[in-house]
């Protein structure tokens, strides 16, 4: 492939494009998301059951289902699961969030919430019974519908048990 440069700007947005894909390679975070963007990622996946889970670094059982929820996706995946992460750590701790995605190597695309806005309504968007404890799960069924909602810590098996209910 023959590359011609015709401005003298050319190298500079050369440049950033370069970084931006190295950047978005090594990022653990596939983006950000507020609740109308989660909606629509949500919705991405219709067909499919989708199992949301809501974490932050500072919350050891979040980081302990970790490996739980990404053998789910390996196991399921195929059978039509698919599991989204959403951090909700601050903008300040993204570099924490990096350093966790990167040890941990989930096998399933995680977010962050966008920050600002009130959390008070990002949480009462995603589910009205969420009081804000992490961690936080949301199943949805193959049509979009929210089938389960999930809080606190779960073993493999109680995921397990209440994915294969919905991918019969």
């Amino acid at each position: 492939m023959k590359v011609v440069i015709r401005s003298r700007r050319a190298p500079a947005l050369l440049f950033f494009l370069l970084a931006g894909v190295v950047s978005a390679e090594t990022s653990g975070i596939a983006g950000a998301v507020d609740a109308k963007g989660l909606a629509r990622r949500i919705s991405q996946e219709k067909g499919r059951v989708v199992l949301v889970n809501f974490w932050a670094t500072w919350c050891a059982p979040c980081r302990d289902e970790f490996p739980d929820l990404s053998r789910l996706q390996r196991k399921y995946g195929a059978r039509g699961l698919r599991v989204l992460g959403v951090s909700t750590d601050l903008g300040s701790q993204m570099p924490a969030v990096e350093k966790l995605l990167a040890d941990l190597k989930p096998s399933f695309p995680n977010y962050r919430k966008t920050t600002g806005g009130d959390d008070g309504q990002f949480i009462d968007a995603v589910d009205p019974s969420w009081g804000g404890e992490l961690p936080f799960s949301v199943l949805y069924a193959r049509d979009g519908k929210k089938a389960r909602v999930l809080s606190g810590q779960h073993t493999f098996q109680q995921y397990e048990q209440e994915i294969l209910k919905l991918l019969k």
